[in-house]
């Protein structure tokens, strides 16, 4: 039985490729049902970019 609710990714991406893959992970995973965010970056060396991203499990059911 998980106690954190959410999922955390991690990547180490070139600058330019880790923008995309955040846009894309944003458009997969919603940040209104998913609560989606960037939690944490890092720059490394030659230009790359370290991220984690984190989302809840399961998605928020819309009420109303």
């Amino acid at each position: 039985m998980p106690s954190d609710p959410s999922i955390r990714e991690k990547f180490t991406r070139l600058r330019i490729t880790a923008r995309k893959l955040a846009a894309e992970y944003f458009e997969r995973f919603p940040k209104d049902r998913y609560l989606t965010e960037i939690e944490s970056w890092r720059n490394l060396q030659s230009d790359n970019v370290e991220f984690t991203m984190k989302r809840l499990r399961d998605p928020i059911d819309n009420v109303g």
